[in-house]
């Protein structure tokens, strides 16, 4: 049992948003146990409590305690292709025409060895909990347990196409093994159901996702109407979009909760159809500004859909990073001005009127996208929202029965000063490098005060990252 004591902790205020207050936070075994707020004369009697007088006390003083990250679409294991969205995606699909040709080669000790390398990353950007999508999901689960980082596994379920397209029943079992096993969510590690997407997944194979989905009270987690492809597949097929298919077909009505990644080609007649309780899309903007377009989260909003911000893979997007994502979010206010019919009319004549037509464009603009880019709401897509999309754990909180993952940051770091809105240096800096010590499912990772450098250097690490280099240099021969 410990006890984290602090000057600024960051709780839910109640009222959708967040307060940064003296406070403690107590831990039993994965979860927390407790929370609460004292005065600054009561500082030394917090410990003396009698529900604390048991933990551990760990004093962090003035640095700031928050719920670790969660990114809410991700694939560690991809990180091997960091640097191939240049190759494969500027003008076509990187899915097809990259990503399968060289995963239908991956065998399952390599999906465990570098997703390895990939939960160590997130590690380092303070994230506690990752939603993961990939082949051989009960190695990357292995993986999680190995590293100390938790997460939402969905074995990838493929039959029509894809490399994993032999292997999805095995891959529906893995998945009731990992939601089953006891050793698994003790240590912050979940399962979720795991569909591709519409053009890689049967009727039937989708179905008996949603079945078990329904049955063992899991979210489904998968791909929606990410690629032209896909559309042009679906509208073959059923004369219809995906989005419209899977809704035609009951498919997205069984399962308690589905996180839908990208979600490009979804129209407003669609987006009206979706559950704005149990339907969540994924937003990955840095990914998909290489692989496709950024989607319009506003037009989600429009239609109380609960979005979440995530990074999707470093092969697309070169990092695991979920924190520098939020910037991209609010960059959304204004980035379309650029390409706006005043810029083009600024450009080829000039002019004070055309000029004052342009920044009203933009203003206009920063108006309607304005409230998804507020530092408390962008926190929340990567704090409560997506700590709250399954139904068997909580996280993204400091609140008794989520799990313990707790972030503790050093605000007199220069990455971090001055430090003088704690939440707005969050959700808008680039702070990692400030992260004193990390908690996951109640457990220390690494060594406080010199986190970073206690993870890059354990031997735990560089055992993961020989193994990892030697079966990509196997991969590529």
């Amino acid at each position: 049992m410990s006890l984290l004591l602090s000057d600024r902790v960051v709780f839910d205020d109640g009222e959708g948003g967040w307060d940064v207050t003296r406070g403690w936070v107590r831990s039993r075994g994965a979860l927390i146990e407790a929370t609460g707020r004292f005065d600054p004369q009561d500082r030394s009697a917090v410990a003396d409590l009698p529900q604390n007088r048991d933990a551990e006390l760990l004093d962090f003083g003035g640095r700031l305690i928050s719920p670790a990250f969660v990114n809410a679409h991700t694939h560690l294991a991809l990180g091997f292709l960091r640097g191939a969205a240049g190759l494969a995606s500027a003008s076509g699909n990187m899915v097809l025409q990259g990503f399968f040709r060289v995963e239908e080669r991956l065998t399952p000790a390599d999906v465990r060895a570098f997703s390895r390398m990939g939960a160590y990353e997130s590690l380092l950007h303070g994230v506690g909990w990752v939603w993961d999508h990939y082949y051989h999901g009960e190695e990357v689960a292995e993986a999680l347990l190995e590293v100390g980082l938790g997460g939402v596994v969905a074995p990838t379920l493929q039959d029509v196409s894809g490399p994993g397209h032999n292997d999805s029943q095995q891959q529906l079992d893995a998945t009731v093994r990992i939601a089953e096993a006891t050793r698994f969510s003790e240590r912050g590690v979940f399962a979720a159901v795991g569909p591709h997407a519409t053009d890689t997944v049967s009727t039937d194979l989708w179905g008996r996702a949603a079945e078990t989905a329904d049955r063992l009270d899991l979210p489904l987690h998968a791909h929606l109407a990410q690629s032209i492809e896909e559309v042009r597949l679906s509208h073959q097929l059923t004369a219809s979009g995906p989005v419209s298919w899977l809704l035609a077909e009951g498919l997205l009505e069984s399962s308690p909760v589905n996180v839908l990644a990208h979600c490009l080609f979804v129209s407003q007649e669609e987006l009206a159809q979706l559950e704005p309780a149990r339907d969540h899309p994924a937003y990955c903007p840095c990914s998909q500004l290489l692989f496709g377009f950024p989607a319009r989260p506003d037009r989600w909003e429009e239609h109380g859909l609960g979005w979440v911000v995530a990074t999707d893979c470093s092969a697309s997007n070169d990092s695991f990073n979920v924190q520098k994502e939020l910037r991209f979010v609010a960059g959304q206010r204004t980035a379309g001005v650029s390409w706006s019919a005043a810029e083009d009319d600024f450009v080829a004549s000039g002019g004070l009127e055309r000029a004052e037509k342009l920044w009203q464009v933009r203003g206009e603009a920063f108006t309607r996208l304005g409230p998804a880019a507020e530092p408390q709401r962008l926190l929340d897509r990567v704090w409560r929202l997506p700590g709250s999309l399954h139904p068997g754990a909580r996280a993204g909180v400091l609140e008794p029965g989520a799990l313990a993952n707790i972030a503790v940051w050093d605000i007199d770091h220069p990455a971090f000063w001055p430090a003088t809105d704690v939440l707005q240096g969050l959700a808008m800096g680039d702070t990692t490098q400030a992260l004193h010590a990390l908690f996951v499912a109640g457990r220390v990772v690494g060594e406080a005060g010199d986190f970073h450098r206690s993870l890059v250097m354990s031997v735990d690490y560089a055992e993961a990252r020989d193994e990892a280099s030697r079966r990509l240099r196997d991969l590529l021969t």
